[in-house]
């Protein structure tokens, strides 16, 4: 009986951890997902199902490595697998309404309009593990211990997989490029 009491309680600890989990990381897995998808009822939706996956597998979450950590290991997981089943864009812009009048001259917003997907089809070119580790590294500018951590590989990996993804883009965009901008 007092081991069924010990098991309650346990349960419901992990409950509350959890909930405040929820409540302090979803906005950055939001913008995670954000950064990889480039659609927000997609990110939305995407942030949702990791926190029910998270939810669900509460049970086999070891403690090996931070809640967070392994929350964003799960919602990365998810990205890649979006990507596998999408047959859409992956990085479309983020705003749909670009032509919004920002201060620039018509032929300076035309010049961002062409960098930005410019910048979206190198990067949807990437493989896999190198999109991912770029999006990790510059856009989260998470370390590389990290981003090891989350893709589950070394940081040797990861630091080789972002320079051959720095040095794809830059072979890409090289006319958009001046000096070291990546």
């Amino acid at each position: 009986m007092n081991e069924m009491k010990n098991e309650d309680s346990e349960a419901k600890t992990g409950e509350k951890a959890f909930e405040k989990a929820v409540i302090d990381y979803r906005e950055r897995i939001y913008l995670m997902l954000l950064k990889y998808v480039r659609n927000r009822e997609d990110a939305k939706d995407l942030t949702q199902e990791t926190f029910i996956k998270a939810y669900n597998s509460l049970g086999s979450f070891r403690g090996e490595s931070g809640l967070y950590t392994w929350i964003y290991r799960i919602a990365v997981n998810l990205a890649i697998n979006y990507r596998t089943r999408s047959k859409t864009s992956l990085f479309r812009s983020i705003d749909d309404s670009q032509g919004i009048y920002n201060g620039n001259s018509p032929s300076d917003n035309l010049m961002q309009s062409e960098l930005s997907s410019g910048i979206d089809n190198s990067v949807r070119k990437l493989p896999e593990r190198q999109r991912m580790v770029f999006v990790l590294r510059y856009y989260e500018e998470k370390p590389y211990s990290e981003i090891a951590e989350i893709l589950g590989t070394t940081e040797g990996a990861a630091k080789a997989n972002y320079h051959h993804a720095i040095r794809k883009l830059k072979s890409d965009l090289g006319d958009y490029l001046r000096g070291d901008s990546l």
